[in-house]
């Protein structure tokens, strides 16, 4: 393949390497921030939703080598975001303290925005509405008197990359606990993400080699004209009631389609108590379109969009 699909792995080593300080980090990706523009416009045709081949993509598809490409900088990502949430301050959460004004406007979180808008991502807050497709729950205000979910501070912003959403922006809100539990919100297993330590996370690098794990497909999440499409590679549509059998899974092994969609609307479990193997779930062959994101989810948002060539 004459596209370069390894090197944002040589970035993201570069950037473990310069871990010495945020003056470390941010003078070595102030160094990278013309050739990283390059890469990145090589993976313009991520930019828009498109119908996927059927039978899915080869290796001999470009497209499927520009997801792969895509998914090591989003490493890049997790890992400056995982730097800027250590502040003290305001409330516990996921094991760490975050401060009012600290995480939002500390200089760590400036590096990333800085970085990433640098090279060509636009960042958003959305901070009119809560929405699990715009926002991470990094910290949660539990509120018996409120009646729905609501935005208190963004900590970080989100990054669009043409209609596809490549990176939530994170949030502090306020909730009452039987829509959203602090403790499950915060600290469960958070899926299609590599790191955010000390909170468990989970993708499909895991579990693989050294070489292979850089073989992963970024999970594409698109807003467009047609609505909110999450997980736009997966093959099963839980819009539908019953959604069709996953690949190579017995009947007794598929979770209830409630938990499949919270799974997926938030990228962890938000509500208490949370299921025994919330560790151990497989999201990533799931797939959903909606016309808006609130929570509670809202079966009338729930769309059916074509997928397939």
């Amino acid at each position: 393949m004459e596209l370069d699909w390894g090197y944002f792995r040589q970035l993201y080593g570069g950037l473990l390497d310069h871990d010495d300080g945020l003056g470390g980090p941010r003078a070595y990706l102030s160094g990278q921030r013309s050739t990283v523009a390059d890469h990145l416009a090589e993976l313009e045709p991520l930019r828009k939703r498109e119908r996927i081949p059927a039978g899915g993509y080869t290796a001999n598809d470009e497209q499927l080598w520009r997801i792969m490409k895509l998914y090591g900088l989003s490493r890049v990502s997790d890992y400056l975001i995982e730097r800027s949430c250590t502040h003290p301050g305001f409330g516990v959460t996921a094991g760490r303290a975050v401060g009012k004004g600290g995480v939002a406007n500390g200089p760590e979180s400036e590096v990333h925005t800085e970085f990433f808008s640098g090279v060509g991502l636009t960042p958003f807050d959305h901070a009119e509405a809560f929405s699990p497709f715009h926002h991470e729950v990094f910290a949660v205000v539990q509120d018996p008197s409120a009646t729905s979910v609501t935005v208190e501070e963004v900590l970080w912003p989100g990054l669009w990359f043409g209609d596809l959403l490549f990176s939530r922006a994170g949030v502090r809100v306020r909730a009452p606990q039987h829509l959203l539990d602090a403790t499950a919100a915060t600290t469960s297993t958070l899926y299609f993400t590599f790191r955010r330590q000390p909170r468990p996370t989970d993708d499909l690098s895991h579990g693989w080699g050294s070489n292979s794990q850089w073989r992963t497909c970024f999970p594409r999440f698109y807003s467009d004209e047609e609505g909110l499409h999450f997980n736009w590679d997966g093959e099963v549509d839980i819009a539908v009631d019953p959604p069709a059998p996953r690949a190579g899974w017995s009947e007794e092994a598929v979770e209830p389609l409630d938990q499949r969609r919270e799974l997926l609307l938030h990228r962890c479990f938000v509500r208490d108590p949370l299921p025994a193997d919330e560790h151990d779930r497989d999201p990533y062959s799931d797939r959903l379109s909606l016309v808006a994101a609130e929570w509670p989810l809202r079966p009338e948002s729930i769309v059916r969009v074509r997928w397939a060539k």
